[in-house]
């Protein structure tokens, strides 16, 4: 049985492509949730999502339940859901002074007072005010997710569509040629990214609770930057710990026989352990030992796993930052934030994963 379990960040919605290479590795594929209790947002949901929900292998955690301000947040969130432009608007007139200044930590009401001004919610203590700005920033970026995946399924609609007319032009004149799509799937952009690396991380590591399996993300600049910090103060740089190709699959066949991941005892022994203990590596010449097996082990597997047709594999690149607890290496990287460094958990370095995706 795969034990091991896939912490992602900062993005609040499973997407298929996303998903279907980390099946392959984990046993459990794991999601923050702003408000507890939320129903599945079914605009984004495929049939390989939902399958993995119903299999237990793809689920949520609330890391800071609203309890009785639950209903007067979805009404909140429901507003911002029909005038998400108007509020990412405000979002960043507010905000766009200070996005360049990385160590400096915002002010506590500097978004609040103008997202919720009209929402008739008073300004109370320091901690409940930059939760709230959290969870609306959780908001803000299912809304971009949502419009986004909308956008591009219309676009790659009319790219079919102009591929059947030109294919249909072809067949009667053979001097027609088939113009290169331009469309472009790129990443968000870095402002929305940081609030959003800000926003997860306030919530997840609130009153120091760990991750919930091991921490990956599909930002390569959400990376650099833990590197950046990283290196900055604590003086070394982060080690790439594994590159793990992850053959190209259908999502149909993730339900027949065992995932690669259940296949490498070794492998998913150290990852299990790395998810249990928050993202967080206690090195030692065992789990050495237990990486070489282990990646032994994933490419005698993932070798026998060639998609047909061949495709480019998906890439999980694992670094270790030693002698950093999760907490506070994305505290002090993402939220500017100068974190304690807790009991005795600096000895233990910090995981974090990054999947690029072909």
């Amino acid at each position: 049985m795969n034990n091991s379990i896939a912490c992602v960040f900062p993005e609040t919605l499973p997407t298929e492509r996303f998903l279907l290479p980390l099946v392959q590795v984990f046993g459990q594929v794991v999601y923050m949730q702003a408000v507890e209790n939320a129903p599945p947002e079914q605009r984004t949901a495929t049939a390989f999502t939902e399958r993995c929900r119903q299999q237990g292998r793809l689920r949520t955690f609330t890391p800071a339940p609203l309890g009785d301000q639950r209903e007067r947040f979805l009404a909140l969130a429901r507003d911002i859901r029909r005038r998400g432009e108007t509020y990412i608007s405000q979002l960043s007139m507010t905000t766009l002074a200070g996005l360049g200044r990385r160590d400096h930590p915002e002010s506590a009401a500097a978004i609040l007072s103008g997202l919720l001004r009209g929402a008739d919610i008073r300004e109370q203590e320091q901690t409940m005010l930059m939760l709230w700005q959290s969870r609306l920033m959780i908001e803000l970026g299912e809304s971009y997710d949502i419009e986004q995946a909308e956008l591009h399924s219309a676009l790659d609609a009319i790219a079919q569509r102009q591929d059947s007319l030109f294919a249909e032009l072809r067949e009667e004149e053979n001097f027609f040629v088939v113009p290169v799509a331009g469309q472009d799937h790129s990443a968000e952009t870095d402002s929305i990214l940081r609030h959003r690396l800000r926003a997860w991380t306030r919530l997840c590591f609130h009153h120091n609770l760990p991750a919930p399996g091991l921490l990956v993300c599909r930002h390569r600049a959400a990376i650099d930057l833990l590197q950046e910090v990283y290196e900055r103060k604590w003086g070394q740089s982060a080690r790439l710990l594994a590159s793990l190709a992850i053959p190209g699959t259908a999502a149909q066949a993730t339900d027949a026989g065992e995932s690669p991941g259940q296949k490498c005892p070794a492998l998913d022994r150290l990852l299990a352990a790395i998810a249990a203990d928050g993202s967080r590596l206690r090195p030692s010449a065992e789990d050495e030992l237990l990486w070489q097996t282990g990646l032994a082990e994933w490419s005698r597997v993932a070798a026998g796993l060639a998609a047909s047709p061949p495709t480019e594999p998906a890439v999980l690149d694992l670094f270790s930052f030693p002698q950093v607890s999760p907490a506070r290496l994305f505290a002090e990287s993402f939220t500017g934030a100068v974190a304690s460094a807790g009991n005795g958990e600096e000895d233990a370095g910090c995981v974090v994963g990054l999947l690029r995706t072909p």
